[in-house]
């Protein structure tokens, strides 16, 4: 009941604050600005290629695709050619088209993109919400009350969670609303994905509830490690610098490395984006979904451990 308390009390001064409304404002933004875009370069009927076309084109696709896997240097590259010919081939053998007009299901997987933004909101909060309190002396009035620091901190990470959470449902809500009024449910409600060359068919209403679920992984551990950089390094800034570098640069490096090494499966950000398992399959030869959960929940107990360490063992005056 007191933590639950203390995180009532959390979100309140999150509210509170100009900067929580900012993001929110930049946010929404976004939302509308690509609907804008979209809206006035969106394709029609009119627009689509015949038949005939399509299918001549995704031939054309697969040629590129097979040459492609032939001169594959790493797993992941050729993997992706394997399955978007098994995809293309699905396609011609099936009469369904790539080529759709612009309808609410392309315009909520576009927005997909924000979740970058979110994940730099949720590294501001995280790493403001601790030092903040130092900074400005007002950890100090935590202190005294009868809640303990393990307390004080978690409450602060479940509500930083938590709101990531939200901006994320945020996200999602508007842009079908929006999308559904500016651009309707034509087009296919199909979503076709490929593992090991095989085609599986999927609600495309649920796959994009499954990228937007997929996608509050990232911000999870986003929020352990920005709590973790904030607490050991007791400074907002370096805090924040640190975790949007590694944000924007973790997952290329990984990516990078993973050409070279299958070390680099061990990498955190070679674990967050759990969509592949549903899609294009892992990034690199062996790893499984359980894999993924597996080494995400040791970096998280690490990121949180290293948290309350030293966090615990910071000396308030009081």
């Amino acid at each position: 009941m007191l933590l639950f308390r203390l995180v009532q009390n959390e979100w309140m001064k999150l509210f509170n604050r100009v900067s929580t409304y900012v993001m929110l404002g930049i946010l929404l933004l976004g939302i509308v600005l690509t609907a804008v875009i979209i809206f006035f370069n969106q394709t029609d009927s009119s627009d689509l290629p015949g038949k005939g076309d399509w299918k001549q084109n995704l031939a054309v696709e697969n040629e590129s695709y097979k040459q492609q896997e032939e001169e594959a240097f790493n797993y992941f590259t050729e993997t992706y050619a394997i399955n978007q010919q098994a995809i293309n081939n699905y396609r011609i053998e099936n009469d369904i088209s790539p080529y759709e007009e612009t309808n609410v299901w392309s315009y909520m997987d576009t927005n997909i993109l924000l979740v970058q933004l979110i994940g730099v909101f949720v590294i501001i909060v995280g790493s403001s919400i601790v030092a903040h309190e130092f900074n400005k002396g007002t950890i100090k009035l935590l202190l005294v009350r009868s809640a303990s620091r393990n307390q004080i901190l978690a409450s602060k990470f479940i509500t930083t969670l938590l709101f990531g959470i939200f901006l994320l449902v945020v996200t999602f809500i508007l842009s079908f609303i929006i999308g559904s009024i500016l651009f309707g449910f034509d087009g296919s409600s199909v979503h076709l994905s490929a593992i090991d060359g095989e085609v599986t068919e999927r609600s495309r209403i649920l796959f994009l509830g499954l990228s937007y679920l997929a996608s509050s992984v990232s911000i999870l551990m986003l929020t352990a490690m920005a709590f973790m950089i904030s607490t050991i390094f007791r400074s907002e800034t370096i805090a924040i610098a640190l975790s949007v570098m590694l944000l924007f640069i973790g997952s290329t490096a990984t990516g990078i490395l993973a050409m070279f090494t299958d070390w680099a499966k061990y990498s955190v950000f070679a674990n967050t984006n759990l969509e592949l398992y549903f899609t294009d399959g892992p990034m690199i030869e062996g790893m499984t979904l359980g894999f993924s959960i597996v080494v995400l929940i040791v970096y998280l107990i690490l990121f949180l451990f290293l948290s309350f360490l030293f966090f615990k063992k910071r000396d308030v005056s009081i």
